[in-house]
C-alpha cells in the first residue's frame, strides 16, 4: 500500500491560529501490489503428548483446556498466560450504560469464560484443538476450534473459528485473543490509525502511519479505570524488548489491537486509578472485531453498524519472531 496526505494550513495568521498550524487532513490509501504476500513455509513438526515443536520453536498445550500456555521460539518464551479467545472488554463508562453492552455481557457471563476441551489432533503438519466457551452457569457460550501451524523459521499461525450460541449470548464486546506476555516486550510498533485510541466509530482521529509506542503509554488513566488504548486498522505490530528482540504480528486482513500493563481482571474491577495494579506482565488483545464506544453516558449508544454481530466468525493471526 501507499498513503496520500493531505494537510491543509490557514493562507494568512488569525488569532490563536498561526500558519503552521493544520485546520483540515484527508488521506487516501492506494494499493500498489495486493498479490504481494508474505512468504509462509510449513513445517512438519513432532509431537510429545501435548508438546509440539520444530527445530526453531516449540509450543506446549494444556491437556485440561487444550489452550495453548507457551510458545518459545530462539530461546524466546511470548506467552506469560494462555492464549484464549475473547469476546468480552473491562467496561467503559459507556458500555455501563448502553442497554446493548455491558449489562447482556455480564449475563451471558462473557467476563468469565473457562475452555471446556473437546478434541485435540495432531497432524504432521498442524495442531487442531476444539473446544466449548462455558460461563459460570456451566452454560455453553459458544464453539470453537483453533488450528496451528508452525513455520520452518519458527513463524506460527494461529487460525480461529468461532460460533457463539445465540440463546445465551446476544451482545458481544469483541470477537479476537488475548494473552499476557512478559513486560519486557512492552514496547510496541505498529502499522495503523495512529497515534491515539481508536475504535470502530471514531477512527477519524488516528491516521494511518508507523508509529512507536509502548505499553504504559498506550494506556489512557481515566478517573475508572477502563478498556483503553485500542488501536484499529493495523496492518502489522511488534512487541519488542529494548534490545529489538521480540515478535512481529500481522494478520491477513486489518485487526485492531491494543497493549497495556495491567490484567483485564484488575481494570474491569478497579474503581480508581490507585487500585490499579500489576503483575509484571502486559495484556495484549488481538481482535478481528471490536465494537464501538458510543455515547451513552450523555446521549445515544453504540450505533447498530458499530455493534459486533453475534455470528460465526474465522480469523487469523500470525506471530513471527524477531532477532534484532
Amino acid at each position: 500500500e501507499m498513503y496520500l496526505n493531505l494537510s491543509w494550513t490557514p493562507k494568512t495568521a488569525q488569532p490563536f491560529v498561526g500558519l503552521q498550524d493544520e485546520v483540515a487532513y484527508d488521506q487516501f490509501v492506494i494499493p500498489v501490489n495486493t498479490l504481494k504476500r508474505h512468504k509462509w513455509v510449513a513445517s512438519a513438526v513432532k509431537a510429545d503428548g501435548y508438546k509440539v515443536y520444530n527445530d526453531r520453536a516449540t509450543l506446549m498445550f494444556s491437556s485440561e483446556t487444550g489452550a495453548l500456555v507457551s510458545y518459545v521460539a530462539d530461546g524466546q518464551e511470548l506467552l506469560e498466560t494462555p492464549l484464549e479467545v475473547s469476546l468480552y472488554r473491562p467496561v467503559t463508562d459507556n458500555d455501563n450504560r448502553d442497554r446493548n453492552a455491558a449489562r447482556l455481557w455480564k449475563k451471558a457471563g462473557l467476563d468469565r469464560l473457562t475452555q471446556k476441551l473437546i478434541d485435540f489432533k495432531t497432524a504432521k503438519k498442524e495442531v487442531m484443538v476444539d473446544f466449548e466457551l462455558v460461563n459460570p452457569q456451566q452454560q455453553k457460550v459458544a464453539m470453537a476450534r483453533m488450528s496451528y501451524t508452525l513455520a520452518t523459521d519458527g513463524q506460527l499461525k494461529v487460525i480461529t473459528v468461532v460460533k457463539p450460541d445465540t440463546a445465551v449470548v446476544k451482545s458481544l464486546a469483541r470477537i479476537g485473543l488475548v494473552f499476557e506476555a512478559p513486560d519486557e516486550l512492552g514496547q510496541v510498533g505498529y502499522l495503523g490509525r495512529g497515534d491515539v485510541e481508536t475504535y470502530a466509530d471514531r477512527m477519524e482521529c488516528g491516521r494511518i502511519g508507523i508509529y512507536h509506542t509502548s505499553a504504559d503509554r498506550m494506556f489512557h488513566y481515566y478517573v475508572t479505570p477502563q478498556s483503553t488504548g485500542n488501536r484499529t486498522e493495523v496492518r502489522w505490530m511488534t512487541l519488542n524488548d529494548r534490545q529489538g528482540k521480540g515478535w512481529r504480528i500481522y494478520s491477513d486482513v486489518p485487526f485492531q489491537f491494543s497493549v497495556v500493563p495491567y490484567p483485564d481482571q484488575n481494570i474491569d474491577e478497579a474503581k480508581h486509578v490507585n487500585e490499579l495494579q500489576r503483575n509484571g506482565n502486559i495484556t495484549v488483545h488481538l481482535d478481528a472485531e471490536q465494537a464501538g464506544v458510543g455515547t451513552a453516558t450523555c446521549g445515544p449508544g453504540v450505533r447498530p453498524e458499530y455493534r459486533v454481530k453475534v455470528a460465526g466468525r474465522t480469523f487469523e493471526f500470525v506471530f513471527e519472531p524477531i532477532q534484532k
